[in-house]
């Protein structure tokens, strides 16, 4: 077999972290609700569901940034990069930001953030796959609970990502990337 016998294979090495977007194309609503389902498909050890959506576009974007600058600013960020901040969000059509539950016990709180970051690698495969670029961005220092509070998400959610989505209007070159290493254990 070769790894062109599947097509999910072109899809995982075609994805690329980008902003390179035709910032002027809505993505539809329907889209996006489509790409957060197929999110909630990763793994989720006890089927906790921890994951939360929320979808930030057009001024709303705008009002997003303040709110990240404004935590910022409070935590003690460089004025430039908290002035910056308030319009980077707007840098593409939209952002979803994504936030993890707390568990009932540290290892469940861990556990919910790996099926959560497992989430959101589902909803960038799939936008990949229908054209769109994507790019993993963090919550800043400081910024959680602003960011959760802001997003409707409820209290002690971790924003594990901070996705700015947008079509593609080129590609990306994907890096080198080194041999896994695998060790083999049998006996």
């Amino acid at each position: 077999m070769t790894n062109n016998d599947f097509p999910i294979d072109d899809i995982i090495r075609s994805r690329r972290t980008s902003m390179l977007v035709d910032k002027s194309r809505e993505v539809p609503c329907e889209l996006i609700n489509e790409l957060c389902e197929l999110a909630t498909w990763a793994p989720n050890h006890k089927r906790t569901w921890p994951w939360s959506f929320a979808a930030i576009t057009g001024p709303a974007q705008l009002r997003f940034g303040n709110t990240v600058a404004e935590a910022m600013a409070t935590f003690g960020d460089e004025p430039a990069k908290v002035e910056k901040a308030r319009t980077k969000y707007a840098r593409t059509p939209a952002v979803i930001v994504i936030g993890s539950a707390i568990g009932d016990s540290e290892l469940r709180t861990i556990e919910n953030r790996d099926a959560t970051a497992a989430a959101v690698q589902n909803l960038m495969l799939a936008a990949t796959a229908r054209g769109l670029a994507t790019y993993w961005g963090s919550c800043p220092k400081g910024a959680n609970d602003s960011v959760a509070q802001f997003c409707g998400f409820e209290p002690d959610t971790t924003v594990v990502c901070i996705m700015y989505l947008g079509w593609a209007t080129s590609t990306v070159e994907a890096p080198e990337r080194p041999q896994p290493s695998i060790n083999y254990l049998n006996d």
